[in-house]
């Protein structure tokens, strides 16, 4: 198999975006919140690789993001595809290297089972990055999302079960198809599918709020203190899961860390899931969502002594969780 999928803290050509506009989400005070942290993030990622930014073809750029990259190394890209939200992780394309040629994958998407309408805009966004981009894509026809698979930099794979199968994604008799589906496309040898993502988690538990890849053999796994928690229990059970599967493929070299999760906070009736592992990678930096300052500085430690020759940056993101995403849910990495 000549299909692969580079980790993410391999060598990155760009980052890719989506700029907020959803009327509804992200408008009055808000949008000029969310602005202002798309702008500090820009800034922050030119200092390390491109940016590539998707905007509706009729939306008019923001006259301060005009010159952002003027003092930077690397350049900001505006692309004009017509998008529905922000989260270009989900419904953006895998790249994928196929020997030395990157490629794209894409999988069917329909806004986590049908929860948040319009998506129609986005499901077609990985056909027109392949179209703009020139290169090959291939599709397989099942409902999954960006944020729901993690990959190392040999072909070992974790996902979550109700990201795969449930209410208005695809049928439990098609489990053995679609995660052989998943592992052609992305070129994985092996892929855990644990029971559970974090509770209250509206994407119906994305594992990239749940369990990271931090090295080939090393996992960071989300905890939870509080014993009442729901999380407690199942952030435990995905600890050892990890570890016992982790060891099957590289015994004593296997390592599985834990992070705790900062307070789950609420914003009407809904919990906002918030979670450290939804940092991203740049060439030579690790950036880290920042939510509460008694649990940043021991998150922002950890990245510290985990990624040594990485500058390591916090930014709030206490806007952008909002809407129930982080900084990995609305960006993705294409590879060099």
């Amino acid at each position: 198999m000549n299909i692969r999928y580079p980790a993410e803290w391999e060598t990155q050509a760009a980052t890719w975006l989506s700029f907020p506009h959803h009327e509804f989400n992200w408008a009055a005070a808000r949008g000029e919140k969310i602005r202002r942290f798309y702008f500090e993030l820009i800034s922050i990622l030119l200092r390390f690789q491109e940016v590539k930014i998707l905007i509706p073809p009729h939306f008019e750029i923001p006259e301060n993001f005009s010159g952002i990259d003027a003092q930077t190394p690397f350049k900001l890209r505006w692309v004009r595809i017509e998008t529905d939200d922000i989260w270009i992780r989900d419904y953006g394309p895998l790249f994928v290297k196929n020997g030395g040629k990157t490629e794209l994958a894409e999988f069917r998407f329909n806004a986590w089972g049908k929860k948040f309408p319009p998506w129609e805009n986005d499901n077609l966004v990985p056909t027109e990055i392949a179209n703009l981009e020139q290169r090959p894509l291939k599709s397989v026809p099942y409902i999954f999302e960006g944020g729901a698979i993690e990959i190392n930099d040999d072909g070992l794979g974790i996902s979550t079960l109700d990201c795969i199968i449930g209410k208005n994604r695809n049928e439990e008799n098609d489990l053995r198809r679609i995660r052989k589906a998943i592992c052609a496309a992305l070129g994985l040898r092996d892929l855990i599918i644990l029971p559970q993502g974090l509770h209250g988690d509206h994407t119906d538990g994305h594992i990239d709020n749940v369990a990271r890849f931090v090295s080939t053999t090393q996992i960071v796994v989300a905890s939870e203190v509080d014993p009442e928690s729901p999380n407690h229990a199942i952030l435990k059970e995905n600890a050892y899961l990890l570890e016992m599967w982790l060891r099957r493929h590289y015994e004593n070299r296997a390592q599985v860390d834990t992070l705790p999760l900062p307070p789950q906070k609420k914003l009407g009736n809904e919990i906002l899931p918030a979670s450290y592992m939804n940092f991203i990678f740049a060439n030579d930096a690790l950036i880290f969502p920042l939510y509460h300052p008694d649990f940043d500085s021991a998150a922002r430690d950890y990245f510290t002594r985990t990624f040594p020759d990485r500058e390591v940056i916090g930014i709030d993101c206490t806007t952008v969780i909002e809407e129930g995403g982080s900084l990995h849910c609305m960006s993705k990495q294409e590879p060099a």
